[in-house]
């Protein structure tokens, strides 16, 4: 007898789904094929169904009451399914052009859909079986660490069941012979008010410890938050690139939704930590640019009532920006709302003068400068260097490549430069490691060169991007940043702004 799947047993699906971190690839591909088979009717794929599925899934993450709903009742009534659609969902947001350079930890829509997965989860789970799945969950968030007396034989959880003489509610029961640190539970801090830890909330009864149930359920928040990351990264890499293709250019639903937010100024709902202010300071900036140079210019020091000037002259583009015009009344509101936003870093107040004046600048203006005269002037950076450094072991991978290749082609000598030119200058530099071919190079180069989004020089990655990370020294501790060091020319970040419209505290 052949050992059960996911893609054909129940409980071994709900398993999969709910401790994905314990299984390896073939079972959560198993996973998502009991999910996708939903879409199988009389041996035909159901195309249209999926993506209309993977639509309403990723749309209604945006809701904060149906995600809130989820919990109680779910969402998605079937595991396979729940995971194909979520992590489907979060592919098309990962995959959308506005995100093309953009951190994932920056974007508030992933945090959704994944919000939605954990309480549809949860909501699935409490209504399947006998409580076994929550005994072998319960065996996972409560065992013994490595080190800890190392690993006990026998099962962690031996039960769930009331304990009247304890109060109301289920509690977890584990043998003391089993019990780790991870048994002993306080009440929260934050709703006793005390700093001392809390009453200790785990009981002692005939060898047992009982953990109230309501603990494992937030623990096992924080699991399935986790999971949910490799869940994602299974079905990224399942994905050929042609059903990737498929899938984003028939999606449109998500993708419409976040436009919309965009273009009505609801950045909140999109970005994370986004700050309100930034709208303000990003239409200053945007009036700056459009101001005659006898009126304003951005970069440099101005009184209120002559940056008043320029917001009043600004031909508001959207509805948003209409909003914060309307709102700047008079050169005194605008010095006070400039007051009230002095710490972002795209603001300076001079107070020396008889009169306050008042400079917008580009965001991150802060990092350290690099003078760039030729391209090896970009080992500066410590990511450079770093990459410099491994290159020199292994071959870089595209990524490497095309971010180089973008670097360059945004310096101000190389704007007016043909592409031979600039080709062979990036020739030059590749030579010094051991992997260079010369043929193969300029292919490479010439393919980024050509690689352009809807005749835009696609941006170079900035700090945030998660390839980049892999040879960051720590932002915190990096005098530099990619897009606020180098002399990259302001055409550059006005791309950014229409691209990405993310925070400021990119740069």
């Amino acid at each position: 007898m052949s050992p059960s799947t996911p893609t054909d047993d129940e409980d071994m699906a709900y398993r999969v789904a709910a401790l994905p971190l314990e299984y390896g690839e073939t079972r959560i591909n198993q996973l998502f094929t009991r999910g996708y088979n939903r879409y199988v009717v009389d041996g035909e794929d159901q195309p249209e169904d999926l993506v209309n599925d993977v639509e309403r899934f990723g749309t209604a993450a945006f809701k904060e009451q149906v995600r809130v709903d989820a919990a109680e009742e779910p969402f998605v009534d079937e595991p396979g399914t729940l995971a194909v659609l979520a992590t489907l969902s979060a592919i098309c947001v990962k995959e959308n052009p506005k995100f093309e350079h953009a951190s994932p930890r920056n974007i508030q829509v992933l945090y959704d859909i994944r919000e939605l997965y954990v309480n549809n989860l949860a909501s699935l789970m409490h209504a399947h079986g006998d409580g076994s799945l929550q005994q072998d969950i319960a065996d996972v968030l409560y065992s013994k660490e490595p080190g800890e007396d190392g690993p006990h034989p026998g099962r962690v959880c031996t039960g769930i069941t009331e304990m009247p003489e304890f109060g109301d509610g289920l509690y977890l029961e584990i043998p003391m012979a089993a019990a780790s640190r991870k048994c002993l539970v306080r009440e929260d801090e934050s709703s006793t008010g005390n700093d001392d830890g809390g009453e200790i909330l785990t009981r002692v009864k005939d060898n047992n410890l009982y953990v109230p149930v309501g603990d494992f359920d937030s623990k096992y928040r924080d699991y399935a938050e986790r999971a949910f990351k490799k869940l994602l990264r299974v079905q990224e890499d399942g994905l050929s690139d042609d059903q990737l293709s498929w899938l984003t250019t028939n999606e449109s639903a998500i993708t419409e939704r976040i436009d919309r937010f965009l273009e009505t100024g609801h950045h909140e709902r999109i970005w994370r930590n986004w700050d309100r202010g930034e709208r303000t300071i990003r239409v200053l900036r945007r009036a700056l640019s459009d101001a005659p140079d006898d009126v304003a210019q951005k970069g440099e020091f101005h009184t209120a009532k002559e940056l008043y000037r320029a917001v009043t002259a600004y031909d508001a583009e959207d509805e948003w920006e209409s909003s914060v015009t309307d709102w700047i009344s008079s050169p005194s509101s605008l010095a006070k709302t400039l007051a009230d936003h002095e710490s972002h870093s795209a603001v300076t107040i001079d107070r020396d003068g008889r009169v306050n004046t008042y400079r917008i600048g580009r965001a991150g203006t802060g990092a350290e400068q690099i003078e760039v005269r030729e391209i090896e002037d970009l080992f500066e950076l410590p990511c450079m260097a770093n990459m410099e450094e491994r290159l020199h072991e292994k071959k870089p991978v595209r990524k490497d490549l095309y971010n180089f290749a973008r670097m360059v082609m945004w310096l101000p000598q190389y704007q007016d430069s043909s592409l031979d030119e600039i080709v062979a200058d990036l020739k030059d530099v590749f030579s010094r490691w051991p992997w260079y071919d010369e043929q193969e190079t300029e292919y490479q180069v010439r393919y980024e060169f050509s690689n352009t989004i809807d005749g835009d020089t696609p941006l170079p990655m900035n700090c945030d991007n998660d390839d980049l990370q892999r040879y960051c020294i720590g932002q915190d501790q990096c005098p530099y940043s990619i897009w606020g060091s180098l002399p990259f020319p302001d055409e550059m970040y006005e791309q950014v702004e229409e691209e990405s419209a993310g925070p400021a505290e990119q740069f």
